[in-house]
């Protein structure tokens, strides 16, 4: 891209912003938690000779995001629920809820395996998702970040 296109682009940041800010959503982006099979894992646990555990398995540091680890940091949002006629221009044949998320461009969400809850704005309560493919970083130039996602409750708005 030429020099000219990429400061038009990032001109157009501030006005992301004042979208953000009217909105009121926030993305709250965790890293997904390894599973016990994973390098680096903890160990699983140890069973005496009665079959009682020794060791016993670590409590979730997040029960209201099952599956999350810590917590990367919160950012800005917008985000969706696509329609019937959004989900098959997609092509998706899906019963479960899908949402597309606009993300501030500060995010880190160039790593895999992260998992994402929304909260704010008009929605009822924290909502769980799980992207449904890559999370694209629009115009390559930072503008925001965009996804499409599902709910893993299968809960709609």
């Amino acid at each position: 891209m030429t020099g000219a296109i990429t400061a038009e682009f990032q001109a157009a940041r501030p006005e992301f912003d004042e979208l953000y800010a009217e909105m009121g959503q926030m993305l709250r982006v965790f890293k997904a938690q390894a599973a016990t099979s994973d390098p680096g894992a903890q160990p699983l646990p140890e069973y005496d000779e009665r079959g009682e555990l020794v060791t016993p398995p670590a409590p979730d540091p997040t029960p209201t995001t099952p599956g999350a680890g810590t917590a990367v940091g919160t950012y800005p949002c917008i985000a969706y629920q696509l329609d019937a006629k959004d989900k098959a221009d997609l092509g998706a044949d899906m019963a479960v809820p899908l949402w597309e998320v606009v993300a501030h461009w500060s995010a880190p969400l160039h790593d895999p395996g992260l998992l994402f809850e929304v909260f704010g704005g008009e929605l009822p309560k924290p909502l769980l998702l799980s992207p449904l493919g890559d999370i694209v970083d629009e115009g390559t130039q930072r503008l925001c970040w965009t996804f499409t996602a599902r709910a893993p409750e299968g809960r709609s708005v």
